[in-house]
């Protein structure tokens, strides 16, 4: 016998690190998840060759080795087996058979000297922050990345270290979104990393039910978070995030203030009759009054209103709906403000007395 562990101790990390398999990957060993094994803990890896996830779990043995196995298969197998459950793990004829009860499953495996690990990660430096901090910055930023843009660095969240300041900054090219909150910079740390975008939505999974201070090191190359017994390390996107102080609209003399329950609704109705394509929503803004328009090319349009906060005497402007329903549903508020310039300036988008969450859409042209 290789080695044997109870269902829930093994589920547990594959679930965790199981999320940057490549499930159509152009090397085959990628769909694997190695298993190193010695005298009584199992390190589990898997990786993209961009993003890598390590777990430590313990298991009754007294052998030491490594194998790989393809992960799905192996985290369907554990989901599937009853609560409770010891699995027992042993290899013949170059496959790894995994018995539990009278269930019986023998898989394949592929050489474990052939798992492409990442080398050369060094930390030079850290900064420690609170994960539910760490977690609501995520949640205002992430949604703005980029997914397959030409221009890569889009394609990832920025994560600076500014001042007193940690900042989380992403954007598409339409819309930004910017969340900070204090840190303690005694070291006088300035720095900022980009962080491609499977690592991001892999460390948001990390830090989802955590309450607890985490350390993120910084790397040259890498970035890497360790998380109750779970390690992520994330190769860096290598290119220069476009100055976002640049894009975030100053001297803004027209705002108004909504109940973000009462805008989110009027713009979901105004939506199912806006431009397939474009989702354009025009606003009509007057003294205390926000009229909310859509159309499409079928002529089909829909109409909406609701009272707000404003000494704007008349204004027009439109935005994509769906971006801005992304944006209000970040804010952490009942109320939310929208900054303008002018009707053809990008829209600030915030708490109406706070700063820490900024996020700015691009208008369009109805």
């Amino acid at each position: 016998m290789l080695f044997s562990i109870q269902r829930e101790q093994l589920l547990a990390p594959l679930n965790q690190i199981c999320g940057v398999v490549e499930k159509k990957g152009t090397l085959p060993i990628l769909s694997h998840v190695l298993l190193q094994i010695n005298k009584g803990e199992l390190g589990l890896t898997t990786s993209d060759l961009e993003v890598e996830m390590h777990a430590v779990c313990h298991v009754e043995t007294e052998q030491s080795g490594d194998i790989t196995l393809p992960a799905q298969k192996l985290l369907e197998i554990c989901k599937s087996m009853p609560d409770g459950s010891i699995l027992k793990f042993t290899i013949e004829d170059n496959h790894c058979v995994i018995t539990s009860g009278d269930s019986r499953f023998s898989l394949s495996t592929l050489p474990a000297n052939d798992y492409p690990l990442l080398e050369d990660i060094e930390t030079y430096e850290s900064v420690v922050i609170n994960s539910i901090e760490l977690a609501r910055m995520l949640k205002q930023t992430i949604f703005c990345m980029a997914t397959h843009d030409v221009r890569y660095f889009l394609n990832g969240l920025l994560l600076e270290v500014l001042n007193q300041k940690i900042r989380c900054v992403s954007a598409d090219g339409h819309r930004l979104a910017l969340s900070e909150t204090d840190y303690l910079n005694e070291s006088g740390l300035n720095k900022q990393v980009l962080i491609p975008r499977k690592g991001v939505l892999e460390l948001q999974k990390m830090i989802r039910d955590v309450d607890q201070d985490i350390t993120i090191g910084l790397g040259k190359n890498h970035v890497s978070v360790e998380v109750e017994g779970t390690q992520m390390t994330s190769k860096l996107i290598d290119g220069k995030f476009p100055d976002y102080q640049a894009v975030i609209p100053l001297d803004m003399d027209n705002d108004f203030t909504a109940d973000k329950k009462q805008l989110e609704k009027a713009l979901r109705r105004v939506s199912i009759l806006s431009n397939e394509q474009y989702k354009g929503v025009k606003f009509k803004i007057n003294t205390n009054h926000l009229q909310i328009i859509g159309h499409n090319p079928e002529q089909e349009q829909a109409e909406d209103a609701l009272t707000v906060e404003t000494d704007i005497d008349s204004m027009e402007t439109a935005f994509n709906v769906n971006y801005l329903l992304d944006a209000i549903n970040v804010i952490d508020h009942d109320q939310v403000q929208f900054s303008f310039k002018d009707p053809l300036s990008s829209c600030l988008i915030k708490h109406p007395d706070r700063l820490d969450c900024r996020l700015v859409v691009m208008p369009l042209r109805i």
